[in-house]
């Protein structure tokens, strides 16, 4: 009689897929009968599993998109999220009532106050995009806007760390120019610029952009060819051009019709009418 070969039977042995995200007994819900107990430690994984899948969903927007430098109003600093993210960001341009009693003060602040709080803002802006391009410069040394020195940007070096929107263009990285004009957040503006240097006067043009800020000009007056940003400053959505300002300058936006889109935008929004210039 021919014995027969014994055959064993192996079982393969492996974590249950409803406890892939388990990391100690406590959040093993097998076995428990009490429904209230299970159904805790089944909520505790699904949350788990809902923010890792969600961390990756991040990392992947991060690696696959460029990071836009976002302030944080809130904490005033500045936070780098990924373009998509930053586009779907809601700036709020409007402000309640709100009266201090302890000072007498009521916000928002009266028209005269604003328009002084506008030429502040422009040039805060120009600081802070100044304070952006430095990551251009070796060491980090702050950036040179010395009247009359000439200057390229790197076409590859750091801009990483730029927005897109300030990420120097090849006419940048040519032609020598004033450093003053890569702070604008439109390559295109910025090429017109360059390409016109030397025959327009600059310090005319920064007079208007701040609205004679240092020449002690009525607000009110300079108003009518400046320059508003109502959001971060290297978005060029948050520029809205005055009247006077495209009237007298307007053919630096040659080329930059969503410039123009972005003003006529603000516009719209307090009822004034849009302004008609061929880009």
């Amino acid at each position: 009689m021919v014995s027969q070969p014994v055959t064993r039977g192996f079982v393969s042995l492996s974590p249950m897929q409803q406890l892939v995200e388990a990391n100690d007994t406590d959040d093993n819900w097998t076995g428990l009968s009490d429904p209230a107990a299970r159904r805790k430690r089944q909520t505790r994984l699904n949350m788990r599993a809902h923010r890792r899948r969600k961390a990756l969903e991040e990392a992947n927007i991060s690696q696959q998109e460029g990071l836009v430098a976002c302030w944080d109003d809130q904490h005033q600093k500045v936070l780098y999220l990924p373009e998509s993210q930053a586009k779907a960001l809601n700036y709020d341009h409007t402000s309640p009532v709100i009266r201090q009693n302890s000072a007498g003060i009521i916000f928002p602040l009266s028209s005269d106050h604003l328009m002084i709080l506008i030429q502040f803002n422009v040039m805060r802006a120009v600081a802070f995009n100044k304070r952006l391009l430095s990551a251009l410069e070796p060491d980090g040394i702050f950036y040179n806007y010395t009247p009359g020195i000439l200057r390229v940007l790197p076409t590859l070096v750091n801009v990483q760390q730029l927005p897109t929107s300030l990420h120097p263009t090849k006419t940048q990285s040519i032609i020598p120019h004033g450093g003053w004009i890569d702070i604008f957040p439109h390559p295109t503006w910025r090429d017109n610029f360059i390409q016109a240097e030397g025959r327009f006067n600059e310090y005319d043009l920064c007079s208007d952009i701040l609205g004679g800020l240092f020449q002690g000009e009525l607000a009110a007056e300079c108003e009518r060819r400046g320059i508003v940003v109502w959001s971060p400053p290297w978005d060029f959505n948050g520029w809205e051009l005055s009247e006077g300002f495209v009237r007298k300058w307007g053919w630096s936006i040659k080329g930059c019709n969503d410039v123009l889109e972005a003003t006529n935008k603000w516009r719209l929004l307090r009822g004034e009418k849009p302004l008609a210039f061929e880009c």
